[in-house]
């Protein structure tokens, strides 16, 4: 008690006689040192990868210190250390603090608002969680001390007030909040919506229509320190300007950040042209590169034409090209290290003596110790067998074979994550080819391009490629130790910037190259002949149409000119489209968030009791406004795939339990209508796919199967067939002609039936559920269907996701 009172006078003295000087304009005298508490809530407040203190509030708190001047000291500790700092005054400034007239008792806060925020009650996917009554009985995750936990309006006074027995459970940030639900330790947890919308994906929640507690979002002082009222009003002064501007740091961040974009984007011109010769490095991205002067990387010595060592010990191939091009534009010094072979070079990746393996595909055992950069070159996997072996169409005819592969490649890992085969392993690939050729093996599998090199190189002329692996290209990556991650981000940074055309030459040089070595001259002489027999008779036949094909070629050429022309302006209003929903996917999804909310809210008897005509009334807004809100969602969904930048987040999946959360959500319109809903689903049916994309698909079936449905049953079944599995809803409605199943897929197509109008739809659905299925889980959709006997939907998926990449 006698410290507290020394440092109350120690602090009144020092405001008296220490107060900073104010200047004419309300400025601060510099240089100022500012304490901000620092927590973790992403996106407005966080630490990244290089320790630096970022997010929302954080970005515009440095742009407006720079402008004054000040020197800002970030205090770090959970949110609820960082209040009780700021009430006894240990720090001089706190962001992203809900204004609430209790708090305005204890700190002073600032008058501008940053944004308004709200929370959200997210579930476990198998929790029937839809209204406040449902908590009943229920563990709740909440975090401490925050306002939508402990407020007047907060989850708890929510409770007690509405007479919901439940048990809250306290943690120190919303991270831990999904954490918990995602386990199972709790049924549900609050969180605020910004953190919810954009970080719920990568957990098994889903979000509620249960929302609550609009709060400002503002600057907090210190109640009592002489310094508050000062700074507050330079920082209103300042976020009332920064608003004003539309390409200002608070409108860049508050786009960015809330669209989950790269940070990066706020600092950098969005028409930048990828000429690509410049690289912007952040401050502390160049102190990373001065800092590691030499980065070891390690390589297959015989993996060309993508990386290899020459008879001299040059490093050559693709890999090598892309690494002159990394070292000029971004600084950096990889170079070759020691090893003996690939095998090797694996291992010194694990124990880091090696720190980037700079061309290799991506497996479940590699994530373990390395991070990849975005892919920059890609290939195909195939099986190689002997001229003599059967046909082979696929992987399936590999079980009861001896299948040789190099170890220590993604090919290992593939045939591991991906099969029952126990391949046999050999340390290089050609070792692999030739236990192959003398009939040690039945079977290889590897790269196209690296084998056929290597089989011509060692004149194996009783081998050829038998079938692809899969119809997909892999891709190869730079891996980096896991502990340097501010080093993928350079990497990423520079292979942006390499353009297309590089990119095209760089190819040409090495993909087209017939290799010297290991060719005979008998051979080289057989296919000379063969191949200058067939250029002179095409030689022959383009002399012979050449004055025809002149004028042709003109207006070919005139042609190209146009489409160039008109395809640089497709380009540019496809960016601009992009821009546009990007912008209203935030725009228009927040406010109706809110109406459906808070109508939700009403509808519920919180705020009162309603009569029957406004209870109908609000129930016309809340339907409308979810409907409209779904057709916003479909609209960005299809714009995201079409432009490929929809995210994928593959787990594993029980089928059943996905069919029940689907279920749940269209329960309702089951029961206005009195249909029958019957389910044949096997619990031990496990998928690996993007839960989020398979439950949206089967969503759309099944409202369609209601919709169109007037009496009778629906039915959903799914059973396994070889590696895919088969998904079928099925239901007793008015049936589609055979006419109408032709274009049931197509964007904007209807039913023409006597339930157009009284459904209503968007003719969206079937087009974004075939999109999904196809483009992103790597399916097919399936219909089945006769008039006016009902109709059967489906979908043929893989049972599990191709996840590697290969070397």
């Amino acid at each position: 008690m006698e410290r507290k009172i020394q440092y109350v006078i120690v602090s009144l003295l020092c405001s008296f006689f220490f107060t900073p000087a104010v200047l004419a304009d309300d400025r601060l005298n510099a240089p100022l040192l500012i304490r901000v508490g620092a927590y973790e809530n992403k996106p407005k407040i966080f630490t990244d990868e290089s320790g630096n203190v970022v997010g929302l509030f954080a970005d515009i708190l440095n742009h407006i210190s720079k402008e004054e001047g000040w020197q800002l000291e970030y205090v770090h500790g959970s949110w609820s250390q960082c209040l009780k700092r700021l009430e006894e005054n240990e720090i001089d400034l706190m962001v992203d603090v809900a204004y609430s007239e209790k708090r305005a008792q204890k700190y002073h806060f600032t008058n501008v608002t940053v944004l308004i925020n709200w929370a959200i009650v997210y579930a476990g996917t198998n929790q029937k969680i839809e209204s406040l009554i449902d908590l009943n009985g229920k563990r709740i995750a909440v975090m401490k001390a925050s306002i939508h936990t402990e407020g007047v309006e907060g989850i708890k006074s929510l409770a007690k007030n509405f007479d919901i027995n439940c048990r809250f459970v306290e943690v120190e940030s919303y991270q831990e909040v999904f954490e918990r639900i995602s386990r199972g330790e709790v049924e549900a947890g609050v969180v605020n919506r910004i953190y919810g919308s954009l970080f719920s994906q990568a957990y098994n929640v889903r979000e509620t229509s249960i929302i609550f507690n609009p709060r400002h979002l503002r600057f907090a002082l210190p109640k009592s320190a002489a310094l508050s009222p000062l700074l507050s009003k330079r920082l209103d002064h300042h976020l009332s300007e920064l608003k004003k501007e539309p390409a200002s740091i608070y409108n860049k961040a508050l786009y960015i950040y809330l669209s989950g974009l790269p940070r990066e984007l706020i600092y950098s011109e969005p028409e930048t042209e990828r000429a690509g010769k410049r690289v912007i490095l952040s401050s502390e991205e160049a102190a990373w590169i001065r800092d590691h002067p030499v980065i070891r990387i390690g390589v297959d010595p015989e993996f060309a034409p993508f990386e290899y060592i020459t008879s001299d010990g040059s490093y050559d191939g693709i890999a090598s090209d892309y690494i002159a091009i990394l070292n000029e534009r971004l600084g950096l010094h990889m170079q070759l290290a020691v090893t003996r072979g690939w095998k090797d070079a694996v291992s010194k990746a694990k124990t880091r003596e090696i720190d980037v393996l700079p061309c290799v595909g991506i497996t479940r055992q590699r994530t373990g110790f390395l991070k990849f950069s975005k892919p920059y070159i890609n290939f195909y996997r195939v099986i190689i067998t002997r001229t003599d072996n059967p046909f082979l169409t696929g992987l399936e005819d590999l079980e009861n074979m001896n299948v040789a592969v190099q170890a220590d490649t993604s090919h290992e890992g593939y045939l591991q994550d991906n099969t029952n085969i126990a391949p046999l392993l050999y340390d290089t690939l050609q070792e692999g080819l030739l236990a192959l050729s003398n009939e040690q093996a039945d079977a290889f599998v590897g790269n196209l391009t690296s084998s056929t090199y290597w089989i011509r190189k060692l004149n194996l002329t009783n081998l050829k490629v038998a079938a692809p692996v899969s119809q997909e290209t892999q891709n190869l990556h730079f891996a980096v130790r896991d502990d340097w991650p501010v080093l993928v981000g350079i990497l990423n940074k520079g292979l942006s910037s390499i353009s297309e055309q590089e990119e095209i030459e760089i190819r040409k040089k090495w993909i087209n190259i017939e290799y010297k070595p290991g060719i005979s001259r008998r051979a080289f002489w057989r296919y000379t002949f063969q191949i200058g027999g067939v250029v002179l008779v095409v030689f022959a036949v383009i002399m012979f149409w050449n004055y025809r094909l002149k004028h042709e070629i003109h207006k070919r050429i005139q042609i190209e000119k146009e489409l160039f022309e008109a395809n640089q302006n497709l380009r540019a209003l496809d960016r601009l489209k992009s821009m546009f929903i990007a912008s209203m996917s935030h725009e228009l999804r927040t406010p109706l968030n809110s109406i459906i909310g808070f109508t939700g809210v009403i509808l519920q008897g919180m705020t009162g009791p309603l009569n029957d005509k406004q209870h109908d009334h609000l129930s016309r807004v809340y339907n409308s406004a979810k409907h409209l809100l779904n057709l916003i969602t479909d609209v960005i969904d299809i714009s995201k795939i079409e432009a490929g930048r929809i995210e994928i987040f593959r787990q594993e999946v029980n089928l059943a339990e996905l069919v029940d959360e689907a279920v749940i959500t269209i329960q309702p319109q089951l029961r206005d209508k009195k249909l029958t809903l019957q389910t044949s689903v096997s619990g031990e049916l496990v998928m690996h796919t993007d839960k989020k994309r398979l439950l949206q698909c089967i969503i759309n079936y099944l409202s369609n199967a209601v919709k169109y449905t007037e009496s009778g049953t629906i039915a959903i079944t799914a059973r396994q067939i070889d590696d895919r599995v088969e998904i079928l809803v099925s239901d007793t409605g008015i049936g589609i002609s055979q006419e109408d199943q032709t274009r049931l897929f197509d964007a904007f197509e209807r039913l023409d039936s006597h339930l157009r109008v009284k459904e209503g739809g968007t003719g969206l659905g079937l087009y974004l559920t075939r999109k999904l299925a196809t483009e992103i889980l790597g399916g097919e959709v399936l219909v089945r269907s006769r008039e006016g006997r009902g109709s059967t939907f489906g979908l043929l998926l893989p049972i599990g996701a191709d996840t590697a990449a290969s070397h």
